[in-house]
This record gives structure tokens, C-alpha cells and sequence, in this order.
């Protein structure tokens, strides 16, 4: 059974990403980030606050938390530390 991760964004509200697409996330400054998808083919552009305050461990907690329980508790939430928040997120496809 698939696994997701809940994201709350101010945007688009709550979104629910597949946890078995997720290969690894990163911070490239405060406003951005990318969580990257799938081969490495494209990842979701994060547009956010206080990115670099915790946002990849955020998202590498909720991973392994999604590894770690069992397959009935399909939804784990990203629990962001205080001040870091997510607007948006944006598929983008790598060339």
C-alpha cells in the first residue's frame, strides 16, 4: 500500500505527495527548495519562508516515519519547525 506525506501550503492547502516517489529533498536558499521525484527525471519546486531552517529534515523525518509505521497508516505529516512555511509547490520535468 502506498505511503504519502502531507504538506500544508498557503497556496494550494493541504497537498499529498507519494512517500515511494520521494528520492531526497534540498534547500538551495531561504525561499526555495525542490523535493526530487521519481528517476531524478523532475522534482516539485517548493517555494516557501525560512526554508534553510529545517525544511529537508522536516521532510526526511516524515519519510522515515512513513518507512517506519505500519502499511495502515497510509498519511504521515510533515511537522515543520516554527517559522518555516511552504506556499507552493511546482512540478518541474529536468532536462
Amino acid at each position: 500500500m502506498a505511503k504519502y506525506l502531507s504538506l500544508q501550503t498557503s497556496n494550494e492547502g493541504e497537498v499529498y505527495i507519494n512517500a515511494d516517489q520521494v528520492l531526497y529533498s534540498d534547500v538551495n536558499s531561504s525561499t526555495a527548495a525542490q523535493i526530487h521525484l521519481g528517476n531524478g527525471s523532475h522534482h516539485l519546486a517548493v517555494v516557501g519562508v525560512a526554508l534553510t531552517s529545517g525544511f529537508a529534515m522536516a521532510m526526511n523525518d516524515a519519510l522515515r516515519s512513513a518507512a517506519e509505521t505500519a502499511w495502515t497508516n497510509a498519511v504521515v505529516k510533515v511537522e515543520l519547525p516554527g517559522g518555516v512555511s511552504v506556499t507552493s509547490l511546482a512540478v518541474t520535468i529536468l532536462s
